[in-house]
């Protein structure tokens, strides 16, 4: 998986449980595109304190995810949404599009025995 969609589907999924300083360089970083530089000039801090924070914020979302695995289900989820979307454009029997169904009931079960 693109290691740029990942980071920007943690910082979707966690960025609310992250601090509101930690959230803004994120965003900076992830969404906006924005260089050290730019966000060190931004924040007014230095370009390592920049880098810092970029990593610690990173860290603690992919803590979160190691915990809830809200990113990994989602991605799983999207695959199955997306096999039933092929699977249906061919014009596939019954019986597929049901175990297709299954595995995405399956998935959700999962979700929510684990909150």
């Amino acid at each position: 998986m693109d290691t740029i969609y990942y980071r920007s589907l943690l910082f979707d999924f966690y960025s609310e449980l992250l601090t509101d300083k930690q959230r803004d360089i994120l965003r900076m970083h992830l969404q906006e595109d924005l260089s050290l530089g730019e966000i060190s000039e931004i924040r007014g801090i230095s370009r390592q304190g920049a880098s810092d924070a970029i990593h610690r914020g990173m860290e603690l979302l992919e803590q979160m995810e190691n915990k809830l695995h809200l990113t990994r289900k989602y991605i799983h989820i999207s695959g199955l949404i997306d096999q039933l979307e092929e699977k249906l454009e061919e014009g596939a029997e019954k019986q597929e599009l049901v175990e297709i169904a299954e595995s995405m009931r399956s998935a959700v079960a999962i979700s929510m025995d684990q909150e």
